[in-house]
This record gives structure tokens, sequence and C-alpha cells, in this order.
């Protein structure tokens, strides 16, 4: 059953009905490209093909079987062929793996792109290219020299599913688990759909069962994009465990930061790692801070990758019970944060939500004597009745009640910023609220109250 992707599916729906010939969508092993184009697919008249790592008359072989064509004997005989279906109207043609296609022989992508050019110019054929490897997809089609680049190439990075999208794949649950569900999948398909009821099982089914060594763990998803992988590991590591900044990566890896930040900026380039800067100070370079971007492969270096004697040496039901399980309350509020992120955008085109946000990112102070970092957990952007205003939001995943000196703590951080007229201040609370806090925000407009229910329910803000 294909669940969710509605943007996406949308999204290639305008690219058809467009001038444009060419689509790149590319994004990492798992995440869902190959459902969605074939499920896309069922929708209109095409082919689906997808490329093998092989040799040309293998791959053309291939080819000719997909596109039953077994009498053609050149791919440009094929390819010509393929563009009479397309004469009486719409018609996709999509290669997966097209890196695999165009490393078969040097002149594979060149006759596609010649084909294209002549052959197919005056039918309606649509072309969508479709990659795993990040660095392949922009040496292949995205960079300037590529060969696809004079045909106005539309890209479309396939990016993991938002938690409203995710929780879909579980609706029974509870929302305590749905979010440790979400956590744990990063909201990568691939994860989601081994999710079961029980949290244990659900960990056992993603990371440690030896059926998911086949290819979608964390590091051998990165392990295709880069080589030499024991630095990158151990910086990830480092990221996982809460070590953000350059000078404490650095120390922790024991490497100049001369050495961390190429290697930092590599991870970047194939989207493991972000870059973050405070949400009103963005070019603060003191400020700048480094995080790993999918909760999944945080999850792995996290709980996994410190404790690889155990995973190796096949003592994965201790690793589980007393490595994993009992120590998930720090990643967990973590988790919460980007649920409650999620919510945010979700609400924002919500009437009685008190603005329409632009951009939700957070803010941050740094105590260089001390070695600590203060701030929000989100920070808002964005305009209520055409003037600017502002959210201040803080999330916390713990088992009591928020009380009213949390609620004075958040305000009196505001202090230390350039708020606007319009500005709100918003705690969201696993646990709720006790009738202090509740009375505060009756009596002051600007301050809401929001439950964990409430933001896995959608229910709208409120007091």
């Amino acid at each position: 059953m294909f669940i969710g992707r509605e943007r996406e599916l949308a999204s290639l729906e305008d690219f058809l009905k467009s001038d444009k010939r060419v689509l790149c969508m590319y994004g990492r092993t798992g995440i869902g490209k190959t459902s969605l184009l074939k499920h896309f697919l069922k929708g209109h008249k095409g082919v689906y093909f997808p490329a093998y790592k092989t040799t040309e008359d293998q791959q053309l072989l291939l080819l000719k079987n997909v596109l039953d064509n077994k009498a053609a004997k050149s791919l440009e005989e094929v390819l010509t062929d393929l563009g009479k279906q397309a004469a009486d109207g719409e018609f996709v043609f999509i290669i997966d793996h097209y890196g695999d296609f165009a490393k078969t022989d040097a002149s594979y992508a060149q006759t596609l792109h010649q084909v294209m050019g002549t052959v197919w110019r005056a039918s309606n054929i649509k072309l969508i290219l479709c990659e795993d490897s990040y660095l392949a997809a922009t040496k292949l089609m995205l960079s300037a020299g590529a060969i696809w680049q004079d045909y106005e190439l539309v890209s479309m990075e396939l990016k993991c599913m938002d938690f409203y999208e995710s929780e879909r794949f579980f609706p029974d649950a509870k929302p305590e688990e749905k979010i440790f569900y979400f956590g744990l999948t990063g909201g990568m398909p691939c994860y989601l759909r081994l999710v079961e009821k029980d949290p244990e099982q659900s960990v056992a089914n993603v990371f440690l069962r030896h059926t998911s060594e086949m290819g979608i763990l964390p590091e051998k998803l990165i392990a295709t994009e880069l080589r030499e992988m024991s630095y990158y590991n151990r910086m990830l590591l480092t990221l996982a465990g809460g070590k953000t900044r350059v000078n404490q990566i650095s120390e922790d890896v024991n490497k100049p930061k001369d050495v961390v930040v190429p290697y930092l900026k590599k991870l970047m380039s194939i989207g493991i790692v972000q870059k973050e800067n405070p949400i009103t100070e963005k070019d603060n370079r003191k400020k700048t801070r480094y995080s790993i971007v999918n909760e999944s492969d945080i999850f792995w270096y996290k709980f996994i990758a410190p404790h690889m004697d155990m995973y190796l040496c096949g003592e994965r039901e201790k690793l589980l019970k007393e490595e994993i399980m009992p120590n998930t309350s720090d990643y967990m509020r973590q988790v919460f944060i980007h649920v409650c992120k999620d919510y945010m955008k979700q609400q924002s085109d919500d009437p009685s939500f008190p603005a329409k946000l632009y951009e939700v990112g957070n803010w941050w102070e740094n105590d260089d004597e001390k070695m600590t970092t203060a701030g929000f957990d989100l920070v808002a952007i964005g305009e209520r009745k055409n003037e600017p205003a502002m959210l201040f939001a803080r999330c916390f995943y713990d088992d009591e009640p928020i009380d009213m000196a949390t609620l004075k703590s958040l305000i009196d951080l505001t202090k230390h910023l350039k708020t606007s007229e319009n500005t709100y201040y918003v705690i969201f609370s696993k646990s709720g609220f006790n009738s202090s806090a509740q009375t505060a925000a009756s009596a002051i407009k600007n301050i809401l109250l929001i439950s964990m229910d409430e933001v896995c329910g959608r229910k709208g803000g409120g007091k």
C-alpha cells in the first residue's frame, strides 16, 4: 500500500503539464523514490526501467526486455522505437539508478541526450532520471558541466517524510509511541514499514536484525557516497553525542579544525549533516554549530555505534535491553522538538494560530567559559495582520506538568533578543500543565500551552 507523498505527486503532475522535458529525482537509498515513481506511473502511459551495474550488452538486453523490443540492435535503435510509442500523446520514460545506466558505457548518456534532442524533439516524451547517490546526481545531472543542463533540468530532491506523513504508517499508536517511531525511522519509508506495535520489536526490526544489514543501515548508506569511513563514523558519533561546535568536534576526534571542516562539508554535501545558525544571526560564525539531519541516523550513532562490540558479536538482545531502551529520554526530547517544529509548520495556515510563519528555526547563545549553550528550542518568524510576528518555543519531554516558573523563564530569555510587537510564547509539554501555568496562560493572551496529545492530534494551538 502506498502512503503519503501528496506534495511530491503534485510536483510530478506539474512537471508533466509544463514545457520542461527532463526531471532529475535524487535522494538517499530507502527514502521511497522507486515506490513514488512506480505509483505515479500507474496513472500515466510510460515505462519504468531500473538500470543495473553491468556491461553494455547486458544493459541493452535488459532495456530491450523492459520495452519488449527484442529486434533492436543498438541503444539508439531502442530509443528511436520508444519515441514511436509516444507519438500519440503523453509518455513518461523513467530510468532508475541512472548512474548505473550512464556508467555502462561512455556513449550511453550521450546517445540518450542526442535522441532526446533530435528523434524525440517532436514527441511528448518526458524523461525522469532517478539516482540514489548525491555525488553521482551532481556530477551526471545537476552540475554546470552535466549534459542535461541544456534542457533546463527540473531538480527534485526526495526528502524524509515529516511527522504527520510518517504517523500514517502507525495510526493506532499512542502519542508517545508515535514520536518514538518517528525518531527511530527518521521518516524513512524503508524503516517506517518495519514498525510494529511494540517499540522494542520495532528497534529490532529496523536496526538489529541481520536482514537489515543488506544495505539500508546508516553506515552502509553513507559508505556508498564516501571513502575512508573511519573518521566520518567517528565525527558522526561525536555529533550524535551532543558535541556540535567545530572546536568540540576537533578536540573529540583529535584532528585540527582545518581537517574537521572539510569532513563536515563533505557530510553536508550528501545530506547527512547540516550547518545551523540562530534564526536572527545567520551570519554569526561564532555561533555556528553542526548537527545530524535525520533522527534515525542519530539513533544509530547514539545507541548502536558506541557499542559495536556488542552489535558485531551478536549480543543484540543485550544491546537492546541494557543500552538502548533504558537510555532514550534525552534522544526523545530532541525528536519531540522536531515533531513540534512540524506542528508549527502545519498550524501556520490555520486562521486560529497566532501568525502565518515564514521560517521556523531556533536561537541560542554560547558561554565559552563554561562551554555551555542556552536558548530556545524553536523560534519562528512570520506575520500577523500584515505586521511582523515572532514565536518563541520551548519543548518539554518531562514526566511532570509545566509550572508558572517555566513560563517566566521562557519570557525572561527573550530579553536577550530584539522582538517584534507581535511576540508569542509557546510551551509544548509531554505531561501537560499545572493550574498556575494554565491560569497565567488564560490571563496573558500571547502565551500558548500545547500538550503532546494536541501535537499528535493536530487539534490546533490553544490555551
